[in-house]
C-alpha cells in the first residue's frame, strides 16, 4: 500500500535540492495545466527524474499538493514576522498611515510570484477538503496574528472591539490585495492602492 511505504527524508543538500526541484516542477505543471490535468509521470519526466525517484519523495500527486499548500501558507505567515520587527515598530510610530502603506505594498509584493499558485488553489478548496482545511485553519492562524498585533496597539484605533477592527481589518486588506494583484480594471493600481489605504486608515485609526 503506498501509504505504507518509507518515504526518503532528505538531509544532505542535493536530496532537499532534488525534493525541492519536484515541488517547482509540479506547482509550475498545476499552474499551467490545473492539478487535476497533470500526472506524477509527466511531472517526473518534466523535472528529469524517474517516476520511482519520484515516488522515493512523493506517494502521489496529492502528496505534493498538500506539500506546496504548506509551503504557501508558510510563505504569507512569514509577512506578520516582518510586519512586527523593530524597522517596522518604528516607523508604525513615526507615520502610521506610511506604515499601512508599506504593509499593503509588502504582502502585494508577496502575492504576484504566486497568484497563478493561488488560483489554481482557490478552485482546489471546492474540490479537495484536506486543501480546504490547511487553508482555513492558516486563515484562522492570521487573522488570530492581527488580532494579537492590535491588542498591542489597541490606543490607536477608533474602537475598542479589537476582535471585530481585526476582523474588519484583516478582510479589507485581504480584499484590496485581491483586486490589485488578480483583478483586471481600468483604474491604475497606484490610484486603488492610495484609495485603499486612505479609506482603511480613516476608518480604523484615530487621528493624530
Amino acid at each position: 500500500m503506498k501509504e505504507e511505504k518509507t518515504l526518503r527524508q532528505p538531509k544532505q543538500q542535493r536530496g532537499v535540492i532534488k525534493k525541492q526541484e519536484i515541488l517547482e516542477t509540479s506547482k509550475e505543471l498545476f499552474c499551467n495545466k490545473g492539478f487535476y490535468n497533470v500526472t506524477t509521470n509527466e511531472i517526473a519526466k518534466t523535472a528529469g527524474i524517474s517516476i520511482g525517484s519520484l515516488y522515493s519523495y512523493f506517494v502521489d500527486k496529492d502528496a505534493i499538493l498538500m506539500e506546496l499548500v504548506k509551503q504557501y501558507n508558510a510563505h504569507f505567515r512569514n509577512v506578520f514576522k516582518t510586519v512586527r520587527s523593530e524597522i517596522n515598530e518604528e516607523l508604525y510610530s513615526r507615520d502610521k498611515k506610511k506604515w499601512l502603506r508599506s504593509f499593503v505594498e509588502y504582502l502585494i509584493e508577496l502575492h504576484e510570484p504566486e497568484k497563478e499558485f493561488a488560483k489554481e488553489l482557490n478552485s482546489l478548496y471546492y474540490t479537495k477538503p484536506e486543501v480546504a482545511r490547511i487553508l482555513d485553519e492558516d486563515q484562522d492562524r492570521i487573522s488570530l496574528m492581527t488580532y494579537e498585533a492590535f491588542l498591542i496597539h489597541s490606543e490607536d484605533l477608533v474602537s475598542n472591539d479589537i476582535k471585530a477592527v481585526s476582523l474588519i481589518f484583516y478582510d479589507y486588506i485581504t480584499a484590496l490585495v485581491d483586486r490589485i494583484v488578480f483583478k483586471n480594471h481600468p483604474i491604475e493600481k497606484e490610484r486603488i492602492l492610495q484609495v485603499g489605504v486612505d479609506c482603511l486608515y480613516k476608518m480604523l485609526i484615530v487621528n493624530d
